[in-house]
């Protein structure tokens, strides 16, 4: 059933929306109504079975993979494997210089694909004297957590275990930093576990800032119109996806089709391996835009998967986090940190330290 919610002044206002957009065959599923100061409003949520309207049919499908995408998408990894062996013996490492080559080396230490190796060769060939920082530079992306994400709703994504949670308390401390006045709030969508509900919570109190807990489409439609009233950035904490569980039904078990400027954030540890990885962005794929938050950068010992990731989605890299407690244990990513990081094993941390030093 695809489920939308509804805002009017009047009643009969609302129903006519529902009747055009969704069309005979909508079922009311709630309805409330309430008065403001000045004036007077009601919200309705309505499902349906088939969606009429050409546009609703492909909000709907943009969560949805195309039929047989998942073996396509295999094959297409097995001839990017194979093309990548035939091209291996042509690329004249020679020809390189003694510090260039020690620098691939060093990357295909860390398990960086060949596809990003191949990639790298080409404008190093050019020029003997060149940093392999330029071309790798040339393929990441990096677009800092704080005042430069401007939009309102942020909502982090990821598998279990990755730290999710506490990745958005962090992050929001972050935008706190960067901005005192700035008022937070946290939507728990990830009601099921008690560790983490109750760690939200607590430091949410802690910290002054809001939160709210909701459980399906209806308490999320009121719980996103009340907090846009008081907040000026609403973090969503979503659960993880089992082997068999669908991103495109938790979108619409929530609603979270509904808003319009929302960031999604997918919380990664280097820690996994490429194909857990690969399984993970794959089921997260028709989300567009947003980031890659990477954490417990401490606890693991090669990251290549960082580059790898960051080349294959395109995405950007927002934040990268690391060690115990939530206080300075993020920070907003800069592509030195990762260089310094893959190449001297130093943390992010340690780089701020140093530098402020």
């Amino acid at each position: 059933m695809q489920v939308k919610t509804f805002s009017g002044q009047t009643t009969r206002s609302v129903l006519a929306q529902i009747k055009q957009e969704m069309g005979e065959e909508a079922v009311i599923l709630s309805k409330q109504e309430g008065r403001d100061a000045d004036s007077r409003w009601c919200q309705i949520t309505a499902g349906v079975e088939h969606a009429v309207d050409e546009i609703q049919e492909a909000e709907t499908q943009e969560y949805a993979a195309p039929s047989g995408w998942s073996r396509w998408h295999e094959e297409w990894s097995e001839i990017k494997e194979y093309i990548a062996e035939l091209v291996k013996p042509r690329l004249q490492l020679h020809k390189l210089s003694p510090r260039q080559r020690l620098a691939l080396e060093h990357l295909q230490r860390h398990d960086i694909d060949d596809t990003v190796i191949l990639r790298l060769v080409r404008p190093l060939k050019s020029d003997a004297g060149m940093s392999i920082l330029g071309p790798l530079g040339d393929l990441i992306t990096f677009k800092p957590w704080g005042n430069e994400w401007k939009g309102r709703v942020h909502t982090f994504v990821g598998p279990f275990g990755a730290g999710k949670t506490s990745a958005a308390v962090r992050m929001a401390l972050e935008l706190r930093k960067q901005n005192q006045s700035m008022r937070i709030c946290f939507i728990n969508a990830d009601c099921a576990r008690g560790n983490g509900r109750l760690l939200l919570r607590h430091y949410a109190q802690l910290c002054d800032m809001g939160y709210y807990e909701i459980r399906d489409s209806i308490t999320f439609a009121t719980t996103i119109r009340d907090a846009a009233k008081s907040y000026d950035r609403i973090i969503i904490d979503m659960p993880g996806l089992g082997l068999r569980d669908s991103f495109k039904e938790q979108v619409e078990h929530f609603g979270l089709q509904a808003i319009r400027e929302n960031s999604f954030h997918r919380v990664l540890s280097p820690t996994a391996s490429s194909k857990q990885l690969t399984a993970t962005l794959e089921k997260y794929r028709a989300v567009k835009g947003g980031s890659i938050v990477w954490t417990k950068i401490d606890e693991a010992c090669t990251f290549g998967t960082i580059i790898n990731t960051a080349v294959s989605t395109g995405l950007p890299i927002s934040a990268f986090s690391y060690g115990a407690g939530l206080k300075g244990t993020l920070v907003p990513a800069k592509d030195v940190m990762l260089w310094r990081l893959i190449f001297k094993n130093q943390l992010p941390g340690e780089y701020t330290i140093h530098q402020n030093a």
